[in-house]
């Protein structure tokens, strides 16, 4: 027994190093289709174990500007401003992401079957790291982790002001930052049953609140389709991208949203005449679709919801004021990045995502031997969230 633990041991260990220190290749086999396009941008990024990541948001610039009258060095008529008699102001600001750590066991059969072990136990790692992949990308993109479950908004962490779990506009959570959490502009002020109708107030997100520097906000407008519908849907994206594009790397370059609205963009496309030969040739083999610069996409997790209503009011009473409405959302890839702590099965200075914890153990009550690993990621974003755009209010699929 000892020595197929070990054997076990060794052969698992390998596997892990092997698969972890490939993200890419790893996730475009697991078939994740945001992550694969995080990862075709080079935005997978292995750091340092902390409790959390800060990146510097340039978009504080200190003091106004002063403007003085020839070279008596006195402040211009009319300007109130003296900065060579104030105390220097801090223009650097952080954004905080907490990173958040997670574990499981992967089990292999004392019953192994006959010959080589090698291939089974590789494949049993496969399939766990898939599966760890597939509920990264369900966390970010539904923020939980089944795929199935009620689409939640996530902040960045357990930073003063965020996460507040009133109003049901942010959940406090064990979870990274999610979709709805990065282009959520605002934060609900919760009302007891009765009492007056609450505000939105902008959101405190990474750390920062967005009243106070409201180039941290991601833009957002709504629809201008009739009653909801996505009659004005071609409009409607080439407006978005036109409202957050900042400067060829502050921009949306990726529109995600559900299969019906695609499916809804694709019609009005074809009525338009604007699928060009070059996206026919992609047809069946990508489903993305160029349109004014960025790309359209769908994704199987995303659903019609009231996680996207962010303009709602509570008006009290204890019941959920928010309305079910379709999300498409621009995204700045340039900005978003996955962040995954160092780790690795042989060395912990292993440049791998997966981390084991110990050798491999014999299960107590049950005839198997496993093997617990952990790993700690978080999403964050690294520039500003104006570029971040999502049109709200499409509550109906209908074109007419």
């Amino acid at each position: 027994m000892t020595s197929y633990t070990q054997t076990i041991n060794t052969l698992s260990t390998i596997a892990l190093d092997t698969m972890t220190t490939d993200m890419a290749n790893l996730v475009n086999e697991s078939g994740e289709k945001f992550l694969k396009h995080i990862s075709s941008k080079g935005r997978i990024f292995v750091v340092n174990d902390a409790e959390k990541l800060k990146h510097p948001v340039l978009y504080g610039s200190g003091e106004s500007t002063t403007y003085y009258d020839g070279a008596d060095l006195t402040p211009a008529t009319g300007d109130s401003n003296n900065n060579l008699g104030s105390d220097a102001q801090e223009h650097m600001k952080y954004a905080q992401f907490m990173l958040y750590a997670a574990t499981r066991n992967i089990n292999f059969p004392q019953a192994m079957p006959a010959g080589n072990l090698i291939p089974y136990v590789s494949n049993v790692m496969k399939v766990n790291m898939m599966d760890i992949l597939n509920s990264e990308e369900n966390i970010f993109v539904r923020g939980e982790e089944t795929g199935t479950g009620t689409e939640v908004c996530h902040g960045a962490g357990n930073f003063t002001g965020e996460n507040d779990t009133a109003g049901t506009s942010w959940n406090e959570s064990y979870l990274p930052a999610s979709l709805a959490g990065v282009v959520n502009p605002y934060q609900q002020v919760a009302v007891d049953a009765g009492a007056e109708a609450g505000t939105n107030n902008y959101a405190v997100f990474g750390g920062l609140d967005g009243g106070d520097h409201p180039h941290w906000n991601p833009t957002r407008f709504g629809s201008a389709g009739d009653s909801g519908k996505c009659d004005k849907l071609l409009e409607d994206v080439q407006k978005a991208i036109l409202n957050a594009s900042f400067s060829e790397m502050e921009r949306p370059d990726l529109f995600m949203t559900t299969q019906g609205i695609y499916e809804v963009f694709l019609d009005l496309l074809r009525a338009k005449s604007q699928i060009n030969d070059g996206v026919l040739a992609n047809l069946g083999t990508t489903s993305q679709i160029p349109f004014a610069g960025s790309m359209i996409d769908w994704s199987r997790y995303l659903d019609a919801d009231v996680v996207w209503d962010f303009d709602y009011t509570d008006t009290g009473g204890g019941g959920d004021d928010r309305s079910t409405q379709y999300p498409l959302i621009g995204i700045n890839s340039n900005s978003l990045r996955l962040n995954v702590v160092a780790g690795g099965g042989v060395s912990e200075t292993s440049l791998g995502f997966v981390q084991k914890v110990g050798g491999t153990q014999k299960h107590p009550l049950i005839p198997q031997v496993f093997d617990r690993v952990q790993y700690k990621r978080c999403w964050s974003v690294d520039g500003g969230r104006r570029s971040f755009v999502t049109v709200g209010g499409i509550s109906d699929l209908a074109t007419s």
